[in-house]
């Protein structure tokens, strides 16, 4: 009779501090993560499913990709016509170069747009910019990583020839959910009508963001156009394009959010 008791008595008071660790954890687990839990006569067994690593902070973390005054990543306009929204602005370091388009800035429009579309659809993501070459490259997927998110999508433009045309995304050849995620995203923009799409290609290491994001976010790089082709140019900044393309992304995103995390 004693032991019996004894028994039962370590039995209600495992599960009072197993209750307490969930209740300690609840912040840490989310969607699918959850406990499992089963009590026998004299044992009670305790494993915990699909637990993130840390704190969710948010669904989507989606990054403007480089940063402000980078050099390199712009296209100088001194000697052509270029019709360019109010938001984009021509810069001017007075160094003798004359005029410019940052890719920055226009990662930052489209980032922006993306992520109010996400909000407005009740997504909980959020919007990380650097200012500064410390918040750059490795950096910007360490940041994203405090955040824990489900997806992150880092918003860039790409530069080459002058004739250069086309959008496409970038995975980890490692993850091959961030393969089908770069799939399903580029898909998702291939009727916008003025940038054509190109074939989606792995990470071969050189991109950094890429390389330290936590296993548990699925990370996909997206290059939405030429910016270095002046036609292309006035065209993934112009407001319809980004428009279209924060919309259809937004969509897409959701739809892998409800299927695959939620």
């Amino acid at each position: 009779m004693i032991r019996l008791l004894l028994t039962k008595f370590k039995n209600i008071l495992l599960l009072l501090i197993m209750s307490a660790m969930v209740l300690s954890s609840a912040n840490t687990a989310h969607g699918n993560d959850y406990f499992k839990y089963s009590v026998g006569e004299d044992y009670i067994k305790v494993s915990v499913e699909t637990m993130a690593t840390q704190q969710r902070q948010c669904e989507v973390v989606v990054r403007a990709g480089e940063y402000q005054g980078k050099a390199g990543k712009r296209i100088y306009v001194n000697n052509c016509t270029v019709h360019l929204p109010d938001d984009i602005p021509v810069r001017n370091d007075n160094d003798g170069r004359g005029f410019y388009v940052s890719e920055w800035d226009i990662n930052v429009k489209e980032a922006k747009a993306l992520v109010n579309k996400l909000q407005s659809m009740g997504v909980n993501a959020k919007l990380q910019v650097a200012t500064t070459k410390a918040e750059d490259l490795n950096a910007a997927g360490r940041i994203a990583n405090k955040s824990n998110p489900y997806l992150y999508v880092s918003i860039h433009h790409n530069s080459y020839e002058s004739n250069s045309t086309g959008y496409f995304g970038m995975y980890n050849p490692k993850n091959e959910a961030s393969k089908q995620a770069a799939i399903r995203l580029s898909n998702a923009i291939q009727n916008n009508g003025q940038v054509p799409k190109r074939d989606n290609r792995p990470n071969t290491g050189y991109i950094g963001e890429m390389n330290v994001i936590n296993s548990t976010t699925t990370p996909v790089l997206l290059e939405l156009g030429f910016f270095s082709n002046i036609e292309e140019l006035e065209e993934i900044c112009s407001d319809s394009y980004v428009n279209y393309v924060s919309t259809n992304l937004a969509k897409e995103i959701q739809k892998m959010l409800n299927e695959n995390y939620r």
